[in-house]
C-alpha cells in the first residue's frame, strides 16, 4: 500500500498559540479545546506539527480548564517552543486534492468554478481575541 499526499485550501482562523492558550477560561474552554484538536501549526517543512500533534493527541487529557491551561503552557514551552507559533484552524474547505501511490513524481491538480460563497461564519469565535481570518493551504502526507 502506498502513501497518500493531500492538499486542502480553506478559509479559517490564524492565531498565536500563546494568545489562544492564555484566553482559556470556564466559558470558552470547549470552543478552544475543539480549536486545538482541529488546528495545526503554520509550519513550512519544520517539525512543529509532529510535536504539536504528539502533545494534543497523545499527552493532552484535561480535567478542567485550569489544568488544561497550565498543562498546555508547560508542554508548548518545554516540548518544542511552540507558544510563538501560529495555529491555523480551518473553518470552510474550498478545495482539496489527493495523490496516492509510491511514485511522487508528476503533477496533480483540481479546480472549482468561482461561483461559491467565500464568507465564513465566525460567530462561534466572536469572543476569541487577536485572531485573523486567513486563506489556508494545508499539505499532508500519510
Amino acid at each position: 500500500m502506498g502513501k497518500c499526499e493531500s492538499a486542502t485550501a480553506s478559509i479559517g482562523i490564524k492565531i498565536l498559540l500563546s494568545d489562544l492558550i492564555l484566553q482559556i477560561n470556564e466559558t470558552n474552554f470547549e470552543l478552544i479545546d475543539s480549536m486545538l484538536y482541529n488546528g495545526f501549526i503554520e509550519d513550512e517543512n519544520g517539525y512543529s506539527n509532529q510535536v504539536y500533534m504528539n502533545i494534543i493527541y497523545n499527552e493532552y487529557n484535561p480535567n478542567n480548564y485550569v489544568h488544561a491551561k497550565e498543562y498546555l503552557i508547560n508542554a508548548f514551552i518545554h516540548k518544542g517552543s511552540l507558544l510563538d507559533q501560529h495555529l491555523l484552524i480551518p473553518i470552510k474547505k474550498l478545495l482539496s486534492c489527493e495523490r496516492w501511490g509510491y511514485n511522487r513524481e508528476g503533477t496533480n491538480s483540481t479546480s472549482r468554478t468561482i461561483d461559491f460563497d467565500l464568507s465564513v461564519n465566525i460567530e462561534p469565535y466572536k469572543d476569541i481575541q487577536k485572531m485573523e481570518i486567513v486563506f489556508i493551504l494545508k499539505q499532508s502526507s500519510n
